[in-house]
């Protein structure tokens, strides 16, 4: 591994570490499946580190993770948004993302589409929290919500990996500079999870 892809690996184990010792600090509904995401990231990570030092094609450990990923991330903001719009949104997108992604194994050209579909999904998902907060009035103290700081990362991860993802596997090209720049944009969403793990308001439901 080179120096930027071990530092961003870094940054997934201490974000998850932060997140384990913050469990009692954010006692709230979405608070666990966050915590699920990473565990699922860093285990996955780690598994396929080990897969490629094997030589081992990883590529359908990482099919199999884009389930779980994007139905946490549908779950975290089911449970981050109380609109019943909203929620009937959720409910539909991720039943239409389901349906796509098990027909992936079946026609399998559409694996190269899940990601970049969940992408835009889950994005949605995020822009419908921001929605809210912003009707509320918690707005006002948003930048002490461990919720906002999440979604922060989040936006920025997904929205970036959209058009890399489309680059990469419906262009065709591929670049060693655009791997960096992934790795760089893993390591500024962890630095989000972490300040917001580390900085935020302690919250109990």
């Amino acid at each position: 591994m080179n120096l930027l892809t071990d530092f961003s690996y870094l940054f997934e184990i201490t974000t998850g570490v932060v997140a384990f010792f913050s469990r009692k600090k954010f006692k709230i509904p979405f608070y666990n499946f966050f915590f699920y995401y990473i565990v699922l990231v860093v285990l996955v990570e780690t598994l396929g580190q080990v897969l490629r030092g094997y030589q081992i094609n990883a590529i359908q450990l990482y099919n199999f993770y884009t389930f779980f990923e994007f139905n946490l991330l549908g779950i975290i903001y089911w449970k981050l948004t109380y609109e019943n719009q909203s929620h009937k949104s959720i409910s539909f997108f991720l039943v239409m993302f389901n349906i796509i992604y098990f027909l992936s194994f079946v026609f399998v050209d559409l694996q190269n589409y899940t990601v970049i579909i969940g992408a835009v999904i889950v994005s949605s998902f995020m822009i419908l929290y921001l929605k809210e907060l912003l009707n509320s009035s918690k707005i006002i103290f948003y930048e002490g919500k461990v919720s906002f700081w999440i979604t922060v990362g989040f936006l920025l991860y997904y929205l970036t990996s959209i058009p890399f993802q489309a680059v990469f596997y419906i262009i065709g090209l591929e670049s060693r500079e655009l791997f960096y720049i992934q790795h760089f944009i893993i390591i500024l969403t962890h630095l989000c999870f972490i300040y917001g793990l580390l900085w935020s308001k302690k919250e109990v439901s």
